[in-house]
């Protein structure tokens, strides 16, 4: 069984893997309905994480300054890195929705 140190180095390493989707993700789907809708998913997840991100970064500057650091060494890394994850598999999705669109229309 894994310790709580062990599962939160393995969430944040999957959280900063670009290429990672989401279970029941196909990257690979021919849906034009799929494509859509993996575009809303990953829309909502950026618009969350970078909500939290700025909530975040409002928040540090009123904490004594220890806080402040290990927030900025430990937490802002990590939504960063969701956030920059998120907005990839945004892109790959807006680009295979795109592509599949003009599939119908040629």
């Amino acid at each position: 069984m894994a310790s709580r140190r062990e599962e939160a180095v393995g969430a944040a390493w999957e959280g900063a893997d670009l290429e990672r989707p989401i279970t029941g993700e196909d990257p690979a789907t021919d849906s034009l309905d799929e494509a859509r809708r993996w575009v809303t998913v990953y829309s909502h997840l950026v618009k969350l994480e970078t909500e939290l991100l700025d909530v975040l970064a409002g928040t540090i500057t009123k904490m004594p300054s220890e806080a402040q650091r290990e927030a900025e060494q430990t937490n802002l890394p990590v939504l960063a890195s969701q956030v920059e994850r998120f907005r990839h598999r945004l892109d790959y999705w807006i680009g295979r929705k795109n592509l599949l669109e003009g599939r119908l229309a040629g």
